[in-house]
């Protein structure tokens, strides 16, 4: 056996999950059972996240909103009186201008001339923006991009649902600053429309007052030729005397001629303006085509992919996809631009093909009029040529200067409902909301963190626990008791007992009712053959195997039974200092044949049936005299001598010394202390008691707070009237 013994300490680990039950259902007793361990880490981190928000709320700067409303109009056209008579692609959406009409009061253009405005470059916290470098006159692009960014995260625009009715509000340290800068945002935008539809009409109006160039010295020419040829041929007047069909049809084609110069003239000029491949100006031409909801989707798309890379970078994923469709939105503008060039191009050849055809038709009646009638013919020719260059002259005139009146007539119709005013009080900081979030927010998070360390932690706590672990029966829950050490024995002439021993110290408390329950399960373990021998182990040092030993054996001599207890711990038992005895006698010297009967003692002089056998002196080889033949003799002895024998051993994985004994043993105890020893711990002990061949009786849990008990609900009182007066176990000592 002495050789057997040590080789247990060569054996592998044995794993949790080797012993554990697949899956653990989380109970509400569990939640609360965490919840009252972990109390203190739960309210210390509540009251620090009030703190937070406390501390939050006195020192946000106060936040000021100014709000601005305006109602917005898009039903105007942007046609500049060049459509001639076209027909109109513009589908009905006014949703959709709306948008788009809001995304440009969004716009970098809008907000860099409301900062120019209210010079915000020198305002806080703008003006944080410019602490490296001041603010000369020119912003470098790093500066430009984190200026309109901080302007449009202080901004917000939204439409209310089914209206036309658009909020302008904006957020500042400064009340002025945010009324000033949400008045700046509808004035910059509003006079940002009127300058677009200025510019678009200046572009068309400067291409067609070249025309009227040409077109007014072709008039005075024609008129000059009309002049000359009269002066020539002596012609005062003339009457309707050499009239015919000829003569008909030649100023009606002549009219005709005339309409058809002026169309070739206005979609040469929509040709050459779609030559240019400008969406805004094609936009403003032929505002009815497809081409006004893709520019309006390319700037939601724009607008999207400035705020998320402003927000994210470049590299964001979304970003990207944004690009694409940029990319897919751009194409199809191109295509479309490419469609109404194709258009304007064949209405072009179409109108320049009828005027050729009318200008033969013209040529042909004129030389048959002249051949009915030189004369005659020639002066109608001119009078004609002079009449329709001026009749077109004055028409194209009439439409330049309309032009310009149209397009202001036609654009949005911006009103301003209601003007930002001085906000009277800060929308930030919301101090009880702060201060409220701060308690929640903390509350949560020490729960979490609760929940973290009970997740970390791998000590065992509750009966439920090591049942689950080791699938050994829980044979008795011994409470956390508290011990005055200052109390005195309760009757004269005893010996200095140690606290602990509440089993006869104090017998009506929660302890010593535990250690009675040990008792009766002890007992019912075996009922055809009740166990004499009991060793008493645990995984480590101090899980309280002596306190349990020494009340144990108490509560089976309260029964008047010959109890025996020995304390096999050579190397730190500590059973003598439980019942105040001497240590100079005990086990190792009856084993060493160098004492006898005389240190068996009875500390309590009312309780004879009580018998202690302290270790004696440490002997040199603790583990051998255990191991040895002697010590088999002498439990044989025992066992006709006494009822039932406890047996205090050293701890199973600090020594070897229990193992020899607990094959001996008629039942083991293994003891756990709630919330100090591991679950590795007790398999592993559990494991070398096995392979030793002892018979394990159970697992007593002591320690234990009956609140962590899932299956009791103790709070200052004991259902039965015991008082609780409890605390720790202590362990050995």
């Amino acid at each position: 056996m002495q050789g057997t013994v040590p080789a247990q300490k060569t054996q592998p680990d044995i794993p949790v999950a080797s012993a554990a039950p697949a899956g653990l259902v989380v109970t509400p007793a569990d939640v609360s059972r965490v919840l009252i361990k972990r109390k203190w880490l739960i309210l210390i981190v509540a009251l620090a996240g009030t703190a937070i928000g406390v501390y939050h709320a006195l020192t946000t700067t106060p936040l000021y909103e100014a709000m601005s409303q305006v109602y917005i109009d898009p039903g105007g056209s942007n046609n500049l009186g060049l459509g001639m008579g076209q027909q109109n692609y513009m589908f009905d959406m006014p949703e959709m201008q709306l948008q788009t009409q809001v995304q440009i009061m969004r716009s970098d253009t809008v907000a860099l001339d409301a900062i120019d405005a209210l010079d915000l470059y020198h305002k806080p916290p703008f003006s944080q923006l410019f602490a490296k470098k001041p603010y000369d006159g020119q912003l470098t692009p790093q500066q430009r991009a984190a200026l309109i960014g901080a302007f449009e995260g202080a901004t917000k625009i939204s439409v209310l649902p089914n209206t036309g009715l658009v909020n302008v509000s904006f957020k500042n340290q400064d009340p002025v600053v945010a009324k000033d800068a949400a008045n700046a945002i509808v004035e910059s935008y509003m006079q940002r429309d009127l300058r677009a539809r200025y510019r678009g009409s200046t572009r068309v109006s400067d291409w067609l007052g070249k025309q009227l160039v040409g077109l007014k010295k072709q008039a005075e020419a024609n008129q000059k030729a009309f002049s000359d040829y009269v002066q020539k041929h002596n012609i005062v007047s003339t009457g309707q005397p050499g009239s015919s069909l000829v003569t008909d049809s030649l100023e009606t084609v002549n009219q005709q001629l005339s309409q058809a110069k002026a169309d070739r003239i206005v979609k040469e000029a929509r040709y050459k303006m779609a030559q240019t491949r400008n969406p805004e100006l094609l936009v403003s031409v032929a505002p009815g085509t497809i081409l006004s909801s893709l520019r309006q989707q390319q700037a939601d798309l724009m607008v999207q992919r400035a705020q998320l890379q402003s927000k994210f970078g470049p590299q964001y994923p979304k970003v990207k996809e944004l690009n694409q469709q940029l990319e897919s939105v751009q194409g199809d503008i191109d295509t479309e631009i490419t469609n109404l060039t194709k258009r304007f191009a064949e209405e072009y050849h179409t109108a320049l093909q009828t005027e050729d055809l009318m200008q033969s038709r013209l040529d042909g009646l004129k030389k048959t009029a002249y051949q009915e009638n030189e004369s005659a013919a020639q002066y109608d020719i001119l009078k004609h040529n002079a009449e329709s260059s001026s009749a077109l002259y004055n028409a194209l005139d009439m439409k330049l200067q309309e032009s310009g009146i149209t397009a202001g007539m036609n654009s949005n119709s911006v009103d301003v409902v209601d003007s930002a005013t001085v906000p009277p009080s800060p929308i930030l900081p919301q101090k009880r909301t702060d201060v409220i979030f701060g308690f929640f927010g903390g509350l949560l998070v020490g729960i979490f963190a609760a929940a973290l360390l009970e997740y970390m932690d791998d000590t065992l706590k509750t009966s439920e626990e090591v049942e689950a672990i080791s699938q050994l029966p829980t044979l008795a829950v011994i409470p956390h008791f508290a011990v005055k050490k200052s109390a005195p024995s309760p009757r004269p002439g005893l010996p200095n007992l140690l606290p602990d021993v509440v089993a006869y110290l104090m017998p009506q408390s929660l302890g010593a009712e535990g250690y009675r329950t040990l008792r009766s399960a002890v007992l019912l373990s075996a009922v055809d053959r009740e166990p004499r021998v009991l060793l008493v182990t645990s995984s480590f040092a101090e899980e309280g195997k002596s306190t349990t030993a020494a009340n144990l054996a108490i509560s089976f001599a309260q029964r008047q039974e010959k109890v025996l207890l020995v304390d096999t711990d050579l190397r730190r038992g500590t059973t003598h200092l439980k019942f105040g005895l001497s240590n100079r006698r005990g086990l190792s010297t009856i084993l060493a044949k160098e004492s006898g009967s005389e240190a068996y003692e009875h500390p309590l002089q009312d309780m004879p049936w009580l018998t202690v056998l302290t270790r004696g002196p440490i002997p040199p080889n603790p583990g051998e005299i255990l191991a040895s033949r002697a010590m088999e003799d002498l439990l044989e002895q025992w066992r006709t001598e006494y009822d039932r024998i406890i047996l205090d051993s050293s701890p199973v994985l600090a020594v070897s010394d229990s193992l020899a004994l607990a094959t001996q043993a008629d039942n083991v105890l293994i003891l756990v202390r709630s919330g100090v020893t591991r679950k590795k711990a007790l398999l592993r002990t559990k494991e070398w008691l096995r392979r030793a061949g002892a018979r394990i009786s159970g697992a007593v849990i002591n320690d234990v707070d009956l609140r962590l008990e899932n299956y009791y609900t103790y709070s200052r009182k004991y259902g039965y009237s015991y008082q609780s007066n409890n605390g720790a176990a202590d362990g050995d000592k």
